[in-house]
């Protein structure tokens, strides 16, 4: 592992992504992970290690190609033995592998089952769905579309026949759960099986069959470990191979399945929401010139559209906007005026920022004095907005021209405002920040803040301090009380215990890519790297735990209540 890192540097690694700008023996870079535009990213090339203080991603350069490319821990290490030259690795099991290769079996297994059931005659009015959208058998079968039963068992029984666990189900999202019953979580839907970019079943969305109002029209599966929405898109194992210079983002499932009928291969979608910031660097990653948003012409359509163009910027990628009079959706166009027409609409279409600039003066009267100053009022927030400085610099002439003013009045107009921008970022993401709860790598943190500190400290300290081990082992009276922390620990002391270095890299065994960036948040907090006397501290936190005070209480405590208990507990210390 020492010659894969030595032959793979986190710099240049990572400059294979995303910008980085140096500050001082370090580097800085938006963060590939989370959508923002003030760089919170830094990369340690001294200690080959990132770490996000905006959404807490880190890890080493593994970390890094496991969390930006979507793959395991072994896959990670194969793609970078690969770019150095190295011989592949012999495998082994990270602990997570063989659970990640069960459920792609899992959904591949229910995939077959829907479409089995889509021409059987239980699936006959799925089926009369699809051909009346316009599908043929070759684009049914080509994207695996299939129909689950109106039934709460069909799937539940057939697969457990199969010898998957009802567990097994319910974690995949197969099932759904209520009142301790499990049932199938898709009834009386038409499927799309959603690929991932290596071609396995990650996870299912349907369209209900329903009339009922109250039923969702379309459902998609929960997240599991193999499936993360916001990073992934529907078609895109097919369409990344298209000889298409450019994207077509839709809107919905049916939009791409009619698109890639027509012969635009190149069609994508999101995945029941907006487009996100790691979707859009995925897509610049994919080395394509151009993304054409092809959505609803509806006001929430539209609204996607502008939030689109703005995320797709920041990552790189050159935007153009379809519009399309006569129909609310590509599919629908295409029905009505044919694939050419299409076709010419996609040369026709102009660039995102032109589409945005229209919108602005639009129902405004340009032509009064009240009418520039409130065009100009929206032209300058827009604007403020456009990262490149070349297309910020042509269309605030544009706008100058249409409100009859200086260009030189209206960038500076701009650069205010870009100020202003900088620090409500910068509030937004702490805002961000301070919303994400409850803390989902560690959840025993919230009912044990006390607690989850001193153990945070313990591990940082051992791993500062590894010929300590049987020292600390041996004062620890009891095992460490929230679940994250003790599986860090004992990976550590197991690792010392047996020889080996404490090794940062040695833990992407072991964790995923998220739990590797709150490891590198405690190793690298040194604050209690090498204080004895806080150590001492630590220890008896967790040895005391429960007899203080009863363990139900803490929960229920406020910050101010915990911190007076904090402050007692100190002095009858002393």
């Amino acid at each position: 592992m020492r010659e894969l890192h030595d032959r793979n540097d986190i710099v240049s690694v990572a400059q294979g992504y995303v910008e980085l700008k140096r500050s001082g023996s370090s580097y800085m870079c938006r963060c590939p992970f989370h959508s923002e535009k003030s760089p919170s990213c830094h990369i340690s090339p001294d200690k080959g290690l990132f770490h996000c203080f905006g959404c807490g991603a880190g890890g080493d350069v593994v970390t890094f190609i496991r969390m930006i490319e979507n793959l395991d821990y072994m896959d990670a290490v194969r793609f970078l033995a690969q770019r150095a030259g190295m011989p592949m690795p012999e495998d082994k099991d990270d602990g997570s592998a063989k659970k990640r290769q069960r459920l792609y079996e899992m959904n591949r297994d229910a995939g077959k089952y829907f479409h089995k059931q889509l021409f059987s005659p239980e699936g006959a009015a799925g089926l009369d769905y699809l051909r009346r959208r316009g599908l043929s058998d070759h684009t049914i079968k080509r994207f695996g579309l299939g129909y689950a039963a109106d039934d709460y068992h069909a799937l539940h029984y057939y697969m457990k026949s199969l010898g998957y666990s009802e567990y097994e189900m319910a974690d995949g999202s197969l099932l759904a759960t209520n009142n301790n019953k499990l049932y199938d979580k898709f009834r009386n839907r038409v499927m799309f099986p959603i690929f991932d970019t290596r071609g396995n079943v990650a996870a299912f969305g349907g369209r209900t069959l329903s009339e009922d109002k109250n039923i969702p029209k379309y459902l998609n599966s929960a997240e599991t470990m193999v499936f993360h929405k916001s990073d992934m898109l529907f078609a895109l194992n097919v369409s990344k191979n298209s000889k298409a210079d450019y994207f077509i983002l839709c809107e919905g499932y049916m939009d791409v399945i009619s698109l890639h009928q027509a012969g635009f291969d190149s069609a994508v979608a999101s995945l029941g929401t907006s487009l996100t910031a790691q979707q859009a660097n995925m897509i610049s990653r994919l080395g394509k010139k151009e993304v054409i948003l092809s959505y609803d012409s509806d006001g929430a359509g539209q609204a996607a559209a502008s939030r689109g163009i703005n995320l797709l910027s920041e990552a790189g990628v050159r935007a153009r906007v379809l519009r399309m009079d006569g129909a609310k959706d590509p599919d629908e166009f295409i029905k009505r005026f044919g694939a050419e027409a299409f076709r010419l609409l996609i040369e026709k279409s102009g660039s995102a920022i032109e589409y945005e600039m229209d919108k602005l003066s639009a129902g405004i009267d340009v032509n009064t004095d009240e009418g520039r100053a409130a065009y100009l009022k929206k032209a300058v927030v827009f604007l403020a907005q456009i990262s490149n400085e070349i297309d910020r610099t042509v269309y605030i002439s544009k706008a100058a021209r249409l409100a009859e003013i200086p260009a030189d009045a209206v960038k500076s107009a701009v650069d205010r405002e870009r100020e202003r921008n900088k620090g409500k970022n910068f509030r937004r993401q702490k805002n961000e920040m301070l919303r994400q709860a409850p803390d989902k790598i560690n959840p025993d943190s919230a009912r044990m803040p006390r607690e989850e500190r001193a153990e945070r400290g313990i591990i940082c300290y051992l791993y500062h301090n590894p010929g300590e081990l049987l020292k600390i082992s041996g004062k620890l009276g009891r095992e460490f009380i929230t679940g994250f922390n003790r599986r860090v620990y004992e990976f550590l002391a197991r690792r010392l215990a047996g020889g080996h270095d404490a090794d940062i890299s040695s833990f992407n065994e072991e964790f995923d890519a998220m739990e590797m960036g709150r490891i590198i948040q405690i190793v690298t907090d040194n604050t209690f790297a090498n204080d004895k006397e806080a150590l001492a501290d630590f220890i008896e936190v967790i040895n005391n735990y429960g007899k203080d005070i009863p363990t139900g209480q803490l929960g229920e405590m406020s910050d101010e209540e915990l911190l007076r208990l904090e402050q007692q507990l100190k002095e009858k210390r002393k």
